[in-house]
This record gives structure tokens, sequence and C-alpha cells, in this order.
């Protein structure tokens, strides 16, 4: 569970951890690094996987924290109070146990992990517009591909999309207006 983001000093390649045999009949702790220019790697690409870390840090530490009760503010409002200057502790670490009610007796807290997965390519809950753009997506190319993550979906201007992808700024918003011309006829 990643907690914290990549330094920014750091985010030209990227680092992934895996596990490789040690010799012994055991495991190590290992890292791939995937370097822009290599086996058809794209600085786009690096980055969108440093995007989806950054998002994954915020999820796990936004919902790592549950939410303060009106009694549990003005105890924290109180104690900062009398102690000024410092900080409130608010160190949470939730459990399976927290989240589904903690009991005596055995409870199956399955139910619990159930509700917690998501798919977001369920494809019984992605509406037909959605599926016809995914379709729509996956006949263009790398490059439309490229500038229609870039352009529309991240919002970057055309110079800054050119610079990334090594052209002109007219050629993206040439590339771009396929892009929509391609979604408006497939939609």
């Amino acid at each position: 569970m990643r907690v914290k983001k990549t330094r920014q000093s750091d985010r030209g390649v990227y680092r992934y951890p895996v596990q490789v045999e040690d010799g012994r009949g055991g495991y190590r702790t290992a890292y791939n690094v995937i370097k822009p220019g290599e086996d058809g790697i794209t600085e786009v690409m690096i980055k969108s996987l440093h995007a989806m870390d950054d998002h994954e840090v915020y999820l796990n530490v936004k919902n790592g924290h549950p939410p303060m009760t009106a009694e549990q503010k003005a105890a924290k409002k109180e104690w900062e109070e009398a102690h000024p200057g410092e900080k409130y502790s608010m160190n949470w670490n939730l459990s399976l146990d927290y989240i589904a009610g903690e009991d005596d007796e055995e409870v199956d807290k399955s139910h619990v992990l159930a509700g917690a997965s998501y798919n977001p390519f369920d494809e019984e809950e992605v509406s037909p517009e959605v599926r016809r753009l995914r379709d729509v997506v996956a006949t263009m190319t790398e490059r439309q591909k490229q500038v229609y993550q870039l352009v529309l979906l991240e919002g970057r201007g055309y110079t800054e999309v050119a610079k990334i992808l090594d052209c002109s700024p007219a050629n993206v918003k040439q590339i771009c207006n396929k892009v929509i011309a391609l979604i408006k006829a497939g939609v």
C-alpha cells in the first residue's frame, strides 16, 4: 500500500518492486526500472504511471482516516486549546474489525471486502456510450491515443504536448481535431 509520492527528481523513470528468488529458498525485493526510450516506453507512459501512483497514495491516505464524529471534533478542539502550538495526534489504523464492527463472536467479514472491491471495467455497469468510446479509442494510432490522453483527458495545451511528443503545436492540433472527429463519428 503506497502512502508516499515519488519525489519529483526521481520521476524521469518508473521503479517498481518485484519479488525474486534469493537462491536460498526464499525471496528478496528487487526493483525493476522502466526508462523512456527503451522497449517503446515514452515519457507520457512514465508520467501516467506516476499519476496512477499519486492517485493511489491520495486514496490510501484519505481512506486511512475515518470521519470524525461531532464529539471527536469537540474533543480535538478542546485538546488543541489546552495544548497551544502542538498538533493533535490523528494516527488511525483501520482494520476489518473496525469497519465490520467489533464483536466478541466471529463475524464473517467477507461482505466488507466484497463491498470494497471495485472493477472500473466491469462491463455490466458501463454505459453503452462509454463502451463505444472505448471501442473508438482502441482503433486510434499510438500518437492519437497520446494526444487524446494529454489534451482531452488531462487538459494540457498544444504547446506543452508538442514538447512532450517532440512535434509542432500545429501537428498536435491537427491530431486532436482528427481524434475529436473519430470520437464524434464513433459515439
